[in-house]
């Protein structure tokens, strides 16, 4: 799609819009899955290192060892969709440039 004159551009940031709001839901419900599986890891972190027999470097790698792979996969969602909507940000912006220019042309 080129954004060669006003009228695409308007289109295209439309067409942004659109996405941004169809995303949202999905990133609320992301943020929200990923924050709950956080805190759930660190209170099983918690629960680890207070149950962790050694010196408080081993009992906090033992902790860390047991919890690490927990939340990956909301964690994982999470910034996947946080990464779609800063393109979305940027595309938008990049197209509310061109659209300035092209009304000073």
């Amino acid at each position: 799609m080129t954004l060669s004159t006003p009228e695409a551009v308007l289109s295209r940031l439309e067409a942004i819009e659109h996405d941004l709001a169809e995303l949202q839901n999905g990133l609320e419900d992301a943020a929200l899955a990923f924050y709950r599986a956080k805190r759930d890891r660190e209170k099983a972190w918690a629960d680890a290192f207070l149950t962790a027999k050694g010196t408080d470097g081993a009992r906090k790698a033992l902790a860390q060892q047991e919890t690490a792979e927990q939340g990956k996969e909301e964690e994982a969602a999470y910034e996947a969709r946080k990464a779609v909507l800063r393109v979305l940000e940027t595309r938008a912006s990049v197209g509310q440039s061109i659209l300035r220019s092209q009304g000073r042309a």
